[in-house]
């Protein structure tokens, strides 16, 4: 199994999994600014007028501004916040529609639907720019953004677990598929030595691994434990079927495959036609023809 792409692309959707539950928090964080923003925009509508201060003819200071159409129904909202400036555009219904502001992380845009509710928020944040899709759920269902790395992309069901994760970076490309418990299940990816799968349990145990590049290919078996017990693999050498017990020691091995002598150190290459059964010790016990 080709060993970049078993490291970094795993490394990077793990990590992909933990910023998934962080978008959660930020996106409840940014729904509540933006009810906070409508709401000082409400009593600055109601209040009597906003006192300017003595400045030069044309200016206007103030710490919000609210437009209204000619019924008096609030259709624009300014408030300036501790950490930047909030903009509400609001229907004829009372629902916010589009909101931008300044945060804490960075700029952010929302767009929101007939009822309000999220449909989409763009922001540029320290670690680069950020694109969410929400469902009529307000649920968070294709998160896409960009950082030193590299893009990544992540799917989440209806019920807010991300189910499928993509990313691509310096070493090459990756997919992981999750279950519904956002347990990484599958893993795919592809670097400059070559393609692989992994296969894992409930448990996030490797139990399939098959790899393929310029050296050849191989299919690997692994108990619950994580060790290798069946290997199927074609080199330059041959093809070759290896079986190994519960702690990992090559068993038997059918096929062209270099064998080192545990006494003596030196290597030897079976024959295509040879079946070959060691000890536990690695010793030869057995051999045909």
């Amino acid at each position: 199994m080709n060993q970049a792409i078993s490291g970094s692309v795993e490394e990077r959707l793990a990590r992909l999994e933990r910023d998934v539950k962080h978008g959660k928090r930020r996106t409840t964080a940014a729904m509540v600014l933006l009810v906070l923003v409508i709401a000082w925009s409400l009593a600055a509508h109601k209040a009597e007028g906003v006192q300017a201060g003595d400045s030069g003819a044309g200016d206007l200071l103030g710490r919000s501004l609210t437009i209204v159409d000619a019924k008096g129904n609030l259709g624009f909202a300014l408030v300036m916040t501790k950490d930047g400036p909030r903009l509400a555009l609001i229907d004829r219904k009372g629902r916010p529609r589009i909101s931008l502001g300044i945060y804490k992380n960075g700029p952010r845009i929302v767009l929101n639907d007939t009822k309000g509710n999220q449909s989409v928020s763009l922001a540029v944040g320290k670690d680069g720019p950020s694109v969410l899709l929400y469902d009529n759920q307000g649920i968070g269902r294709i998160t896409l953004f960009v950082d030193k790395e590299g893009p990544e992309m992540r799917l989440v069901d209806g019920r807010g677990h991300q189910r499928v994760s993509l990313v691509v970076n310096k070493n090459g490309s990756g997919v992981g598929l999750h279950d519904n418990m956002e347990n990484p299940r599958l893993t795919m990816g592809v670097d400059e030595n070559g393609g692989g799968v992994i296969l894992k349990d409930e448990q996030g145990h490797p139990r399939l691994t098959i790899g393929a590049g310029e050296g050849g290919s191989d299919v690997l078996l692994l108990d619950a434990k994580g060790t290798p017990g069946v290997d199927l693999e074609t080199t330059r050498n041959g093809s070759s079927l290896v079986i190994a017990d519960e702690k990992g020691a090559r068993r038997a091995i059918l096929g062209s495959l270099p064998l080192e002598s545990v006494r003596t150190g030196s290597t030897e290459l079976t024959a295509p036609s040879s079946l070959t059964l060691l000890d536990k010790e690695g010793n030869v016990a057995w051999k045909a023809p």
